[in-house]
């Protein structure tokens, strides 16, 4: 059986433009790989300036959405305390959506997240491993039939994301958690900068690090594209799992780089 990958999109994004995209590495993917895209679970509330929203965001949803395709949606909305982002809202209500997915709609063998989908993505990943680190995941199933907990990912591939500063999420890496990640990241990215994406590939055992030239979106070009490919494909049927995965060459372009301790934070 090929993988099951579970996509979340940005900040702004909704399924329908995760999916579109993703456009080519989908069409690469469709006999390597099943993409479940989802929705996040909350609505944003158009800027006061609509500049704003076509600047600083990461999609081209509508700041007057006619229907659910150009909805912009997120995961949490976070409140800054002394200058950083440290408080997410509505996101009780965001772990009861996840864990509603995967009791309803799984099991995933993978989740990809892109910026503040990959930020959830990486949560999600050491929520599967350990559900006791949050109230909402370490509640036992009322379904006698939902398999509760789910199995960790077998992989988790997370494109300019950053490390959720909120008090409460940041104390799920307290124990980094060992779920294999790809982080990709953009050397030209002005929305997630090293100092965000740099501590969340630090969070984990053993990540992989690719960064390409571009800014702040998941590179598409033919090399990334069987890269990433390549790399979902070893975690399907005789794949060769995480040895297989971390033993391909980097994409062209691409700066293979593991973090060194003492990176920016």
């Amino acid at each position: 059986m090929v993988p099951r990958i579970l996509m979340l999109p940005g900040y702004t994004q909704n399924a329908a433009i995760f999916s579109g995209r993703l456009g080519a590495l989908r069409r690469s993917l469709k006999d390597s790989a099943e993409l479940v895209f989802i929705d996040p679970p909350h609505v944003v509330e158009m800027p006061t300036d609509p500049s704003d929203f076509k600047t600083k965001f990461d999609s081209d949803a509508s700041a007057a959405p006619t229907s659910e395709a150009d909805t912009p949606r997120a995961w949490w909305f976070a409140e800054s305390q002394d200058g950083k982002y440290r408080k997410f809202t509505k996101f009780d209500e965001t772990l009861q959506y996840l864990r509603g997915i995967l009791e309803k709609s799984g099991p995933f063998d993978g989740v990809f997240g892109f910026s503040q989908g990959a930020a959830c993505a990486a949560m999600l990943a050491a929520l599967c491993e350990n559900p006791s680190l949050d109230p909402i995941f370490a509640e036992p199933s009322s379904d006698p039939n939902v398999q509760w907990p789910p199995k960790p990912f077998q992989f988790a591939i997370l494109s300019a994301g950053f490390f959720p500063l909120d008090p409460r999420t940041s104390a799920y890496f307290d124990t980094k958690p060992k779920t294999p990640t790809l982080h990709i990241l953009g050397k030209g990215d002005t929305i997630v900068g090293e100092e965000r994406s740099v501590p969340l590939t630090q969070a984990f055992d053993g990540a992989r690090v690719e960064w390409h030239e571009g800014g702040h979106h998941t590179p598409s070009k033919a090399s990334w594209r069987k890269f990433i490919q390549a790399y979902i494909e070893a975690f399907g049927d005789g794949g060769g799992g995480v040895e297989a995965a971390n033993s391909l060459a980097s994409p062209s372009g691409s700066g293979a780089d593991t973090p060194v301790e003492g990176g920016k934070l």
